[in-house]
């Protein structure tokens, strides 16, 4: 592992990157830019080191320690995460990374960013150094909807996601904005093929499930894997759903 960063317009810190892999700048292998887990207004990027240590044998990781909110919000901070990914095509040969290999991830709010990075892909011109193809996003218990309208968000009592949502999305009428809310988008086709990894009585399930089919039904290539429950996040070492998590994506991505 190895620490770098790279400066943005819209944070004055710049934003820290940890990249896990086998450095070879001659060799090209996929990589995948991931998204901590959390609220939004909660968790750090050493969640992500137990799953990127366990791909990095098999593909470069980098994890991105995007700022929380209240203290940048929504759109600042997906302008953060495009960057991040602007990042990754620019430093490819560095890295030793693939540029027509590239997958997003992202557990919980970093699930969210990861669908959104997919769609700012899709709707911007990036100009990168090198011809740059997103291959993929993976998307584990991700938080797709600032109304929290499913069924398995509505039987949950004092949510902590209530206070995330609004922590991240101050002004109410950006609720609806597709890259707040990416389950309520009208205009899903042509976005990168997805895996999404859900668990039987997460908050989460409903809204993650319910894109899943939107994309389906967007002409957009989709797996769906619903692991068993855990008492920890799906990504949390020790846990039994981790070599699950880990299996399902390195057979996604490997495939």
């Amino acid at each position: 592992m190895w620490t770098t960063s790279f400066k943005t317009a819209v944070t004055t810190e710049p934003i820290t990157l940890q990249v896990f892999g086998k450095q070879a700048p001659k060799s090209k292998q996929p990589v995948v830019l991931y998204f901590h887990g959390g609220l939004f207004n909660s968790g750090n990027i050493e969640h992500a080191y137990p799953l990127a240590t366990a791909l990095a044998e098999q593909m470069i990781v980098v994890c991105v320690d995007y700022p929380l909110a209240p203290s940048v919000q929504f759109p600042a901070t997906i302008e953060v995460a495009f960057a991040a990914l602007r990042w990754v095509a620019d430093n490819a040969q560095r890295i030793g990374a693939d540029t027509k290999k590239i997958f997003v991830a992202g557990e919980h709010a970093g699930g969210n960013l990861a669908a959104v990075v997919a769609m700012l892909f899709r709707d911007r011109a990036m100009h990168c150094k090198q011809p740059t193809q997103l291959s993929g996003q993976i998307l584990i218990n991700p938080m797709l909807d600032a109304l929290q309208t499913s069924k398995s968000m509505g039987a949950t009592v004092n949510s902590p996601c209530r206070r995330a949502w609004a922590d991240y999305v101050p002004a109410a009428s950006d609720a609806m904005h597709p890259y707040v809310s990416p389950v309520n988008s009208c205009r899903l086709a042509r976005l990168a093929p997805a895996l999404v990894i859900t668990s039987h009585a997460h908050p989460l399930r409903d809204e993650a499930e319910a894109y899943a089919s939107k994309l389906l039904l967007a002409g957009v290539p989709v797996q769906v894997r619903r692991l068993a429950d855990s008492a920890q996040p799906l990504t949390a070492p020790g846990q039994p759903t981790f070599n699950h998590v880990c299996l399902r994506i390195r057979q996604f991505i490997l495939a």
